[in-house]
């Protein structure tokens, strides 16, 4: 809460209530609990529409049974007779919901409707639960990013996905809310109990909100503990985080690489490689030691970037004459979504690095390096991760991962996806962009503390088949195209033959390669497979094949999936790829799975869990209630991963927090172990010294948990 808080007028909103069984309404002041929907009414059946799925309403529940063609089955329960949800004044959506099947299920409630390109909307307005069969639980969806708002609302700050005060959409017209079964490829059963908006918004006038920043780049209107006040505290916060290293130093029985000292050593390659003993994957160190790698994402001073174009009135203090951290500022052209797209190049301003040459003078990028190392082997880690640091990773001090992005590609102009559209891995200069992409971000190639390379990040594999359709949609000149129709052509010869076998009317060949708006009819799906499996063995091949030319004794690590994955990427990607590597933002990676004929290591390459306690506006991607709840997700996570059979390590996202006003594309997360004034977060990183100093244990069942 603001510190002017007590000068402002907490309001609550007059509000009155509808009546209908859709009860689109305005919450009474005096509940803080109001039911959405009434499923003892059959009126509303036809008010719900189901996606691969069937339901029925019994005994005040909604169940829902669902099919597995898509990667999202279940119900859309929409608006009643042009009355949509008026949810003003409520912080939270809360639905009860049970798993009826017999397989595990996450189930999925997203309030609103699709409004973004991107679905960031979507993901802010969304929860799920884990449920084991017969499991009940509740998934919980927060309208705001925090539990008041500004009224008025003010204009959207730009270029900040969370922002205190503010709503995460217009909740007076909601239209639909959707239950899924996410990301299941198995028939399964679920029930919808209840649906309530929960817990009335305290209101607050938006006066003299801006700036919010202060001079460390830390929220101006918010204290909490460890939150720096002068220079003097910056300093002293040095002392103090000494005395604590002292006291934690490494984790016991190490290797020289962070591996397990124990009564067994195996092969001495002198290079890292993977190998399955008594039922489970593990690394083994190029000593000859088992290693299970926990690592830490992004270990630079460069992610802290904020940008100021357009936005110098949100900052109580930029550089400014002869300040000597003018030297902090930058430009850049990273924007990949988000407020920045509309500037060619933009300005930034860096806090951290400005912090720590306000604690170290000129020496602060040797004392960043130095220092991430300490606390990387204090914390009971030992794996630098991705996009990190060039001297750090080049003290040799803990092992590393390479970090290749496949660049200047000719891309499927039909394709979509989060981060941009997919290569078109035909194109004749692929294999030589492959090439000098990685020749050109080959550091740590034929290095024993290399562990390996990953290559790309987060690719939009879609639905299966979703490559197809797309090089289907692109232009007739894409070569994706032209290679996908000479397939057809050697199979089908005559398109008369492929118009029946698709349930198409082409008059030509000419005429499918000019369409760009593909109508297929399920009898193309044989076809749309194979050439999807296609592009992705070509894609991992051609990586591999350039991977053991230039680096021969590093993994290759996989291209971290992302969302939901199919078996045909995973077993594409199982010929090619030393490792399978997963970013997966959940509580637990107990139920992560490989096709039934694949077993292969896993590594996580991104998770973490955030607050918004200590000054941060947006909490990531998993949410925790504060610092310690941090710390013990990580633990939980942790322990399901070191008990799983294939994963040999996982990496926290990231070792700084964000900037508070954003980076390029507006994440603003609390996911760090050191926040911006490079404090680390002490109750988070205990909780990983807890489970890290007795990570082998774990892993070789020595510790019960």
């Amino acid at each position: 809460m603001r510190k002017k808080a007590n000068k402002l007028t907490w309001l609550i909103g007059v509000i009155s209530i509808g009546t209908l069984f859709f009860l689109a309404f305005n919450p009474p002041k005096s509940i803080d609990e109001h039911s959405l929907i009434d499923f003892s009414s059959n009126e509303i059946s036809n008010q719900i529409k189901a996606k691969d799925a069937t339901f029925e309403l019994k005994n005040n529940t909604l169940i829902v049974r669902n099919g597995f063609s898509k990667q999202e089955s279940g119900v859309v329960i929409y608006e009643s007779n042009n009355h949509p949800w008026n949810l003003e004044g409520m912080y939270t959506i809360e639905a009860e919901v049970e798993n009826l099947g017999e397989e595990y299920i996450q189930v999925e409630m997203f309030v609103g409707d699709n409004v973004d390109e991107k679905g960031l909307i979507r993901w802010y307005c969304s929860d799920y639960v884990d449920l084991e069969p017969g499991e009940s639980g509740k998934i919980t969806v927060p309208l705001a990013w925090s539990p008041w708002v500004f009224d008025p609302q003010p204009q959207q700050y730009p270029g900040m996905r969370g922002m205190f005060g503010m709503l995460k959409r217009d909740v007076t017209t909601i239209k639909e809310i959707t239950f899924n079964s996410r990301y299941s490829y198995k028939e399964n059963t679920f029930a919808v109990k209840k649906l309530s908006a929960k817990q009335l918004l305290k209101k607050q006038k938006p006066d003299n909100v801006i700036p919010f920043v202060d001079q460390y780049g830390q929220s101006k209107y918010t204290d909490w503990k460890g939150k720096i006040h002068s220079d003097g505290e910056l300093n002293q916060s040095i002392t103090n985080e000494e005395k604590d290293y002292l006291a934690h130093k490494e984790a016991p029985s190490r290797s020289k690489f962070g591996g397990h000292i124990g009564d067994e050593k195996f092969e001495v390659k002198g290079h890292f490689y993977t190998k399955k003993h008594k039922g489970k994957w593990w690394l083994v160190d190029p000593e000859g030691h088992l290693f299970w790698s926990s690592g830490l994402n992004c270990v630079n001073n460069h992610s802290m970037s904020t940008g100021i174009t357009g936005r110098e009135e949100l900052f109580s203090y930029l550089p400014k004459g002869d300040d000597p951290l003018k030297k902090f500022y930058s430009t850049s052209k990273w924007k990949p979504l988000g407020f920045y797209q509309q500037f060619d190049e933009y300005e930034t301003f860096n806090f951290y690095q400005a912090n720590l040459y306000r604690k170290y003078g000129d020496q602060w990028k040797n004392k960043f390096a130095e220092l991430a190392n300490k606390r990387i082997k204090s914390w009971g880690m030992n794996t630098i991760g991705f996009v990190s640091d060039k001297q750090t990773i080049e003290s040799h001090k803990n092992p590393y991962v390479g970090s290749v992005w496949i660049r200047d590609t000719q891309k499927i102009e039909g394709s979509n996806g989060y981060w941009g559209k997919f290569h078109d891995v035909f194109a004749k200069d692929f294999k030589s962009k492959v090439k000098e992409s990685v020749a050109d971000q080959s550091l740590g190639a034929n290095d024993p503390w290399c562990i390996g390379y990953f290559v790309d990040n987060e690719m939009s594999w879609g639905n299966i088949g979703s490559l197809s359709i797309a090089t289907l949609k692109s232009p007739e000149s894409q070569p994706a195209k032209k290679e996908f129709i000479s397939d057809l052509k050697q199979k089908y010869k005559k398109i008369e033959k492929l118009n029946k076998q698709w349930a198409t009317n082409y008059a030509s060949w000419k005429t499918l390669s000019k369409d760009t708006h593909p109508k297929l009819g399920d009898g193309a799906n044989e076809d749309v497979y194979a050439f999807y499996q296609k592009i992705a063995i070509t894609y991992f091949k051609t990586i591999h094949d350039e991977l053991a030319i230039v680096a021969p004794n590093q993994l290759y690590l996989g291209c971290r999936f992302a969302w939901g994955n199919n078996a045909i990427v995973m077993k594409s990607a199982a010929q090619y790829c030393d490792i399978l590597s997963f970013n997966k933002y959940e509580y637990s990676v107990k139920h992560v799975s490989l096709p039934e004929d694949v077993d292969m290591p896993i590594l996580i390459g991104e998770f973490h869990f955030g607050a918004i306690d200590r000054g941060s506006f947006h909490p990531g991607v998993k949410v925790a209630k504060d610092q310690n709840d941090r710390g013990e997700k990580y633990i939980s996570y942790i322990q399901s991963a070191l008990n799983h059979p294939n994963i040999i390590g996982a990496h926290w996202f990231q070792y700084t927090d964000q900037p508070l006003t954003g980076r390029g594309d507006g994440e603003n997360y609390n996911v760090g172990l050191v926040d911006v004034t490079d404090q680390p977060y002490q109750e988070v990183v205990d909780k990983f010294r807890e489970i890290n100093y007795q990570l082998y244990d774990y892993r070789l069942g020595n510790v019960n948990n």
